[in-house]
């Protein structure tokens, strides 16, 4: 019985480290998720790490009107809501971590880049990580989830950075047309 869990313990490990989406959605960890973008990641962040879901403003749209009509919201709430969405869309990060106060996303800083040039800086908030999760080998992680709203329209590509002023790396996505 202790080969078998070692040979889990070097296959959960060296399936983190891999990088590869279809490597991790088979170990069960999450996995970028575009919504009909693709997303290319260079993973620098171990010991926990990253992982972006973006969504365009056509599809938080889509979202609040299911939302709204299943509220049977009224014509003024809807309207509101869908004045609240993002020109550019919206980029959820999921970031996970060893400790507790190091998956605070206070750690983390947010670059968007397209063409080569900054457009959109910001530190992560100051949020108490939820408890550890269960799928990673039994090591469990602690994590948290942000939220960048890209105020002005984009096109794709473009490069989202994620920065850890914590363990001094960065994880970049391009996220682009399938």
């Amino acid at each position: 019985m202790l080969i078998k869990s070692g040979y889990i313990f070097v296959l959960t490990f060296l399936l983190s480290l891999s990088g590869c989406a279809v490597l991790d959605e088979m170990a069960g960890l999450p996995v970028n998720e575009g919504n009909g973008y693709a997303i290319e990641h260079d993973r620098k962040i171990y010991g926990g790490g990253v992982h972006i879901e973006y969504r365009d403003s056509g599809l938080l749209e889509s979202e609040i009107k299911k939302r709204m009509e299943n509220r049977m919201a009224s014509e003024f709430e809807l309207q509101q809501a869908l004045d609240q969405i993002p020109a550019g869309g919206r980029i959820f990060v999921h970031y996970e971590a060893i400790t507790v106060e190091a998956a605070n996303t206070e750690w983390l800083e947010y670059v968007l880049f397209k063409d080569g040039e900054e457009i959109y800086r910001r530190k992560g908030k100051d949020q108490i990580a939820e408890v550890p999760t269960s799928y990673s080998g039994g090591i469990g992680f602690w994590w948290n989830i942000d939220v960048v709203d890209i105020r002005q329209p984009i096109t794709v590509p473009f490069k989202f950075i994620v920065i850890s002023n914590l363990k001094y790396q960065r994880d970049t996505f391009t996220i682009s047309k399938p």
